[in-house]
């Protein structure tokens, strides 16, 4: 991925001691746990924690997006490849390139300082920054907006 890993990649993943969120598996080099990276919340928000505010196609107006930023798991974990398979708790896939890395985006976990939970596109929603960036108002991107994401595989 034109993803190189930083500090932190290298380090042992301890394993987690909440229910696992978010499970990260392919082509990595960080796991705690038979070829894959398994993160609790606690664990995916030492990552750091990042906002940005933005319009979307599921609201009416721009909104509060605070969470996780995806290169820092990513990074984490050491990932390498060309793209990232994400995948959601009701079987929804879709590919995302390694270029949509140029752009900062989130693992949501808050929207307008509200938890996201699983009846509100929670915990983990992947959001990109559409209105920092006009290419982003496109139903391309749209499609990868990942709610209620449980999984990235790296190819």
């Amino acid at each position: 991925m034109a993803c190189a890993p930083q500090a932190g990649a290298g380090e042992a993943l301890p394993a987690p001691r909440g229910a696992v969120i978010l499970t990260v598996s392919g082509a990595i080099e960080a796991t705690n746990g038979a070829g894959q990276a398994r993160f609790d919340r606690e664990m995916l928000e030492a990552l750091g924690m990042a906002s940005f505010r933005t319009t979307s196609a599921w609201s009416d107006g721009a909104q509060l997006y605070e969470g996780i930023p995806l290169r820092a798991v990513l990074d984490r974990v050491g990932a390498r490849g060309s793209r990232i398979i994400a995948s959601a708790l009701n079987g929804y896939e879709i590919a995302i390139p390694s270029e949509d890395l140029k752009f900062p985006l989130l693992l949501a976990t808050k929207v307008d300082g509200r938890v996201l939970t699983l009846r509100d596109k929670g915990p983990l929603w992947i959001v990109y920054p559409r209105d920092d960036y006009p290419e982003l108002a496109d139903v391309r991107y749209e499609s990868r907006w990942v709610w209620q994401l449980n999984r990235l595989h790296i190819e």
